[in-house]
């Protein structure tokens, strides 16, 4: 029982850590700059804890909503909040302290934009540690949206910029070396298919010479029969003979 009430003991005062500044600027309809400052810097220590809390207790982030009570739209701004935080606590590390100094604030009619820097434990590049930077934007509602992102340094930044440019470029050229290959393939249709259709055409061809020459064989073999009857009849009219069927035209010698 004593452990259910220290959780949600520890719950309660990171949502009133949380709305604090909502119910501020609800009640006077306004906030001052230093107001607004010191409702944005704890945010970044109000997260870490959070997620301390949920990491000691084995809670997931929707049991923490459920059991805190509050509205949908903060348990909404919640959730999304700690999904940025953890995301960006891949590479930034554990948080550490609030860097003050840098803390940016931007106040409007309706709504307050502020810029926190947060010192990480992470080390990078031998000794230097990650920072991260917290966007919060708070309306007379209480918090409209809370986001985090990990710093990265300029050499960093024209790294990924670099291999962003060569995947990109190296995707252009593979698509348009894939298409120069495509169309050289079209070359070799026209030959695969006159392949395919050599074979068929030159036995059509040797039919159509056969027919042509066919008629002018029994053409030529109709003449000369008829010029062999005649010769018969002629030698058997000049012999005297009654008929031609005893002469035999052996060969015509044409001069």
């Amino acid at each position: 029982m004593k452990k259910k009430l220290l959780i949600c003991l520890a719950m309660l005062v990171c949502i009133f850590s949380l709305t604090a500044c909502g119910k501020e600027m609800t009640e006077n309809s306004f906030i001052t700059k230093d107001e607004a400052k010191a409702a944005a810097e704890a945010v970044g220590e109000s997260l870490a804890e959070t997620q301390k809390m949920l990491d000691a207790y084995g809670l997931s982030m929707l049991e923490y909503v459920e059991m805190s009570g509050g509205s949908a739209e903060d348990a909404a701004v919640i959730i999304a909040a700690m999904d940025s935080w953890n995301s960006a606590a891949k590479e930034f590390g554990n948080f550490v302290s609030v860097l003050s100094d840098e803390t940016e604030i931007t106040i409007t009619e309706d709504k307050v934009d502020a810029t926190v820097k947060i010192q990480c434990d992470k080390v990078y590049k031998g000794n230097k540690q990650r920072t991260a930077t917290i966007e919060v934007v708070m309306t007379e509602k209480g918090y409209d949206s809370i986001t985090v992102s990990t710093d990265y340094d300029m050499s960093e930044l024209m790294t990924k910029a670099a291999l962003n440019t060569l995947l990109g470029m190296g995707t252009v050229f593979a698509v348009l070396i894939l298409i120069y290959g495509l169309i050289s393939c079209f070359n070799f249709i026209p030959k695969i298919q006159k392949k395919f259709q050599k074979k068929p055409v030159e036995a059509e061809s040797t039919q159509a010479a056969v027919k042509t020459v066919q008629p002018a064989v029994v053409e030529e073999e109709t003449d000369d029969t008829e010029l062999v009857a005649v010769i018969a009849a002629a030698i058997a009219a000049s012999e005297g003979a009654a008929s031609a069927d005893g002469y035999v035209v052996r060969s015509i010698i044409r001069r």
